[in-house]
C-alpha cells in the first residue's frame, strides 16, 4: 500500500516547525536577558501578549513573503533588466567577509530610510506604531510588528536592493537567518553597553533608545546594523553610560489585544479626521 502525503499535512507540519524554532530562539535570548537585565521584573502577560501575536502574524505573513520574494522581485528585475550592479562571486574569505558586509551595509541602508518614513510620515507611522506600543521591550517584541510590515519591507527594502544589486556567490537563506537573529539581539531587555564598539555595530541599548519615547530619544537611531547611517544623516544619539529609558508611547496607548493590534492601522486610517491629515504635521500618538 503506498502512502500519501496531503499537501495540507506538509504545509502545517512546515509551519509548527517554524513556530517551535521561532519559540525555541525566543527561549534562549529571554534566559539571556535574565542574567542582566535592562528592565527587571517585566510582567509575563507582556511576553505571553507577544507570543500570542508572533502566531497570528506569522498565519498571515508568510504567504506574503514567498510571494514578494518569488514573484514580484523577479518580475520586475526581468522585466527592467535588473539588477543594475553584480557583486562578484568572492574567491576567498576576505572576499566573502567584504560581500557580506556590502549586503548587510546595502540592506540597512534602504531599511534606515523605510524606517524613518515610518516615523515622520503619519499613514506610516499608524502602521509601525503597533511596534512602538510595547511597554515591556525584550526580545519577543522583534515581531511585534503588524501583518502589513512585510509588504512594506519588500516594497521598499527588498525591491531597491533587487533592481539595484546582485550578489553573486551569498548563501541568501544563511544571511536573511543572521537577520532576524540579529534584530532578536537589538530588541533583548539587556543592560548590555558596547563603549565604543556602539558606535560601529547597533546593540541592544542603541535601539531601546528608539523605542523611547522622551523627546531627545523621538525620531533617532533608525538603522538596525550600523549606526553609520544614523551619523550620516543626522539621526544619530549616542547613548550615554547607564542609559536604560522606559519605552512606549508618549500617549501612553498600549494596544495589547490582538483583534485591535490586526485593525489597528485600518482603524486610524479610515476613521473621523485622519483622511484629511495625511501627510500632515507629525505623528500626534508621539508628540503629545
Amino acid at each position: 500500500m503506498v502512502v500519501t502525503k496531503h499537501p495540507m499535512l506538509d504545509t502545517s507540519l512546515g509551519f509548527l516547525k517554524y513556530l517551535l524554532t521561532a519559540f525555541l530562539l525566543y527561549g534562549i535570548f529571554i534566559v539571556v536577558e535574565r542574567i542582566r537585565p535592562a528592565e527587571p521584573h517585566q510582567p509575563f502577560r507582556k511576553i505571553l501578549f507577544n507570543l500570542q501575536w508572533y502566531v497570528l502574524y506569522s498565519v498571515v505573513s508568510l504567504g506574503m513573503i514567498p510571494l514578494g520574494l518569488n514573484l514580484v522581485v523577479p518580475t520586475l528585475q526581468q522585466w527592467l533588466g535588473a539588477p543594475l550592479w553584480h557583486i562578484p562571486a568572492p574567491t576567498n574569505i576576505w572576499g566573502y567577509g567584504l560581500a557580506v558586509l556590502a549586503y548587510f551595509l546595502a540592506t540597512d541602508f534602504f531599511y534606515y530610510w523605510f524606517h524613518r518614513a515610518q516615523h515622520q510620515i503619519p499613514l506610516l507611522w499608524e502602521q509601525h506604531k503597533f511596534h512602538h506600543s510595547d511597554t515591556a521591550l525584550n526580545v519577543t517584541s522583534t515581531r511585534r510588528v503588524h501583518w502589513l510590515e512585510d509588504p512594506l519591507v519588500i516594497l521598499f527594502v527588498a525591491l531597491p536592493i533587487g533592481l539595484l544589486l546582485r550578489f553573486d556567490g551569498l548563501e541568501l537563506g544563511i544571511l536573511a537567518f543572521v537577520e532576524i537573529l540579529w534584530l532578536q539581539f537589538i530588541h533583548m531587555n539587556l543592560r548590555l553597553e558596547l563603549g565604543w564598539l556602539g558606535r560601529i555595530i547597533v546593540g541592544p541599548q542603541h535601539h531601546r533608545l528608539h523605542h523611547s519615547f522622551l523627546p531627545e530619544h523621538l525620531d533617532r537611531n533608525f538603522a538596525v546594523f550600523f549606526p553609520v547611517w544614523d551619523m550620516v544623516f543626522g539621526t544619530y544619539y549616542k547613548p550615554r553610560r547607564h542609559e536604560f529609558p522606559a519605552t512606549g508611547l508618549a500617549s501612553g496607548e498600549t494596544y495589547d489585544q490582538l483583534w485591535i493590534g490586526f485593525i489597528l492601522p485600518l482603524r486610524e486610517w479610515f476613521g473621523p479626521g485622519y483622511l484629511g491629515r495625511f501627510f500632515k504635521g507629525n505623528c500626534p500618538e508621539r508628540r503629545n
